[in-house]
């Protein structure tokens, strides 16, 4: 999931990371329409709230304009900041301090963050060039307004005087809440030379991040094969591929080449190759933007009086410090240890037949190749003929008829008159059977030169409580699927399925909330619950009844998966557990080490050596893989735990729906509405207890990963 989003005053410092936006209506340009300063909302329950329909995203734009837009914006939320901080102490009230902090810093975050989407899914090289500067100087901003004293005395005014006196209910108690503890981790307690140097750290922090991504983005390595070296591979797949003059075929690194070489390719030579070019992707340049980043972060914990990066990241999240963090994941590798070595000597077993003995080592370019003829021996799937059975526009709309009927909604494809590219479709969700419109989402289901390069759902409007009634939120689902060829249409593995369920999952996060102010608004949680939304979803991937609805047989389109398929199809979902989630522990704990161990870490020499110390399969020499870890360049630094510690959670939610029905509309109803819709206007703990009607367990997750619960 990726987003960008300024809370009250603009002190949520993640808006510094590529993030998506939150909107009222818009301006000519594209550009959010800023309510007054000193809000008169009399709050109303959702219900209540008219609708207020929110402007599609605008992606024509020149460069010059791009910038110019996102300069207005700058100068426009100065402006609107200077009449707040103008107010006279004695006459600051709760609508006109920190309500309209709040406005303030959503308009400017909706109005960057449309521009700065342009960088991830624009067409043109310049116009996302313009983005990502745009997002670059926006962050910079961002840190600028999260550290100026004149806003948190403002704040401190009002709380002085009729913030005394005035009664605020929960969500505005939350909202002052959140805004002063970020003033205080902004560092409004510092002297004016430390908080200086703050601001200036994290503003290089916004710029190294920026460009870390944008390498990524725009990064055009490949490799080339002959047709014997493709041994292995589908037709369908060869007859996609470019040419060179001298007739081999070329093998981008992007995802729907990536994946298919390294599971099929029975060549390891070749499997080697694309590894290497694979995690060589933003070299030599990523590695010093982490290494710097990761610098940077330490120096900023440290001025402010935390132990390390990872406790300052962890402390407003639910792990609340490294050292549970830490435990978290020992605990689990430990527990995972016997299910790895498992795994890797059925793999070595296989690759021992393969070289006649010769070797038995598995390699960082075999592991998936192996696990994917475990799959096709031990239970007779293979992965590349069960792809035949998922259409992607069966998948979607059979995807979207599951949400339907879990969540009592309806979605609407409707007309683009400003699509980025083929393919992109705009749909809104209406409430069942009230016919309400709650929010809308673009889909942008394929590769193309430049593109975000992995799955992700943008926040591009969260919603929020205005004057004119309720303003629906706008996000986006951006996927890289094998795409259609040679007149075939497009179709998806059973883990693509996988991705669509848990990406969709964070839309509807943000599309089905209520919450009144877009800092709690839907998907805006701790970063180590907002995973768990979304992976409880992926559940219904591996339910009989809804493959049904995802899939079509190729020979037949009447007919759905068969019975035994959809068997081996289930049997399949944790075979490799050992690996999957040992390699998840690496992930979080390459995360945590570049996180606790000061200004000096070397993190493609300590990723190198942490792969090989967690998962023991030998890398390449020539294998970069921190160059190509995004998540702590965008947002997740210190939170990549987030991800097993989500699924903790989000398996123990889907227990309720196994006894009551996975397509239980009642179910899913009561899911929406204590875990959906609320955001982050209580704490996770009391979401789940909610949801749960219990304190929540790990033994759901436990039975996931084949781990015996003690």
């Amino acid at each position: 999931m990726r987003t960008l989003h300024i809370t009250a005053a603009a002190v949520l410092l993640a808006a510094c990371t590529p993030k998506a936006e939150t909107k009222t209506a818009a301006a000519p340009g594209g550009a959010a329409s800023a309510p007054a300063a000193a809000s008169t909302l009399t709050h109303k329950s959702f219900e209540a709230l008219a609708p207020v329909d929110v402007a599609p995203l605008r992606t024509s734009w020149t460069p010059a304009d791009l910038t110019a837009a996102c300069d207005e914006a700058q100068k426009t939320s100065d402006k609107r900041f200077a009449e707040v901080v103008a107010i006279p102490d004695a006459k600051r009230t709760f609508a006109n301090t920190p309500l309209a902090m709040e406005q303030i810093g959503t308009d400017f975050g909706i109005t960057v963050a449309r521009l700065s989407f342009m960088k991830d899914i624009h067409t043109d090289e310049k116009v996302r060039a313009a983005a990502a500067e745009c997002e670059e100087n926006a962050g910079k901003y961002a840190v600028q307004l999260s550290a100026r004293k004149d806003l948190y005395l403002a704040m401190k005014g009002w709380q002085n005087g009729a913030g005394k006196t005035e009664k605020l209910d929960d969500q505005d108690q939350r909202l002052v809440f959140f805004a002063m503890r970020d003033f205080h981790r902004a560092g409004l307690d510092l002297s004016d030379a430390d908080r200086d140097k703050l601001v200036k750290i994290r503003q290089r922090l916004a710029e190294l991040q920026t460009k870390f991504a944008r390498n990524l983005d725009e990064d055009k390595s490949s490799i080339t094969a002959t047709k014997a070296e493709l041994a292995g591979m589908q037709d369908d797949f060869i007859k996609r591929l470019e040419k060179t003059k001298d007739g081999k075929y070329v093998l981008t690194t992007k995802y729907p080449d990536y994946y298919p070489i390294m599971e099929n390719a029975k060549n390891a030579e070749l499997r080697r190759r694309m590894q290497v070019a694979f995690m060589n992707r933003g070299m030599p340049e990523n590695p010093k933007l982490e290494d710097e980043a990761v610098a940077l972060r330490d120096q900023a914990a440290k001025l402010l009086g935390y132990a390390s990066h990872a406790d300052y990241a962890t402390e407003v999240l639910m792990a609340k410090n490294a050292k549970t963090v830490a435990a978290f994941e020992s605990k689990l590798q430990d527990s995972l240890k016997p299910r790895l070595q498992r795994d890797t000597a059925k793999m070595e077993e296989l690759k021992g037949k393969d070289t006649h003995g010769k070797d038995r080592k598995i390699t960082s370019w075999d592991w998936r190749y192996y696990l994917n003829q475990i799959k096709k021996n031990d239970y007779a799937l293979d992965d590349e003929a069960v792809r035949a059975y998922f259409p992607a526009d069966r998948a979607v709309n059979g995807m979207f008829e599951v949400y339907q009927r879990l969540f009592n909604i309806k979605f609407q494809e409707v007309p683009i008159k400003d699509a980025w590219a083929d393919g992109v479709k705009l749909y809104e969700i209406h409430d069942q059977p009230s016919g309400r419109l709650l929010a809308k989402f673009y889909v942008d289901l394929y590769p193309r030169p430049g593109k975000y390069g992995h799955a992700a759902s943008f926040d591009i409007s969260l919603a929020r409580e205005t004057e004119s009634g309720y303003q629906i939120p706008l996000s986006v689902l951006v996927t890289n699927f094998n795409p259609p060829s040679n007149g075939q249409p497009a179709h998806l593995s059973v883990d693509e399925v996988d991705t669509l369920f848990h990406e969709f999952g964070h839309v509807m996060h943000m599309s089905l909330t209520t919450a009144r102010y877009s800092s709690l608004a839907g998907s805006n949680v701790a970063r180590d619950f907002v995973e768990a939304p979304s992976q409880m979803l992926e559940n219904w991937v591996f339910e009989p009844e809804v493959l049904a609805l995802i899939s079509q047989d190729p020979k037949d389109p009447k007919k759905t998966i068969p019975e035994d398929l959809v068997k081996k199809v289930v049997a399949t979902r944790t075979f490799d557990s050992g690996v999957k989630y040992t390699r998840q522990v690496f992930l979080g704990e390459a995360d945590q080490y570049l996180h606790t161990h000061g200004d000096k870490v070397d993190s493609d020499r300590e990723c190198a050596r942490l792969w090989d110390e967690t998962m023991g399969f030998k890398q390449d020499p020539n294998e970069h893989f921190c160059s190509t870890f995004g998540h702590p360049m965008g947002g997740y630094d210190a939170a990549y735990y987030g991800y097993l510690w989500s699924l903790v959670f989000a398996s123990d939610m889907f227990t309720r729906f196994q006894k009551e029905g996975v397509l239980n509309p009642q179910t899913g109803r009561a899911y929406r509405d204590a875990i959906l819709a609320k955001g982050r206007t209580q704490d996770p703990d009391a979401l789940l207890r909610e949801f749960l009607g219990r304190d929540p367990n790990e033994e759901a997750f436990l039975k996931l990963a084949g781990i015996k619960s003690s």
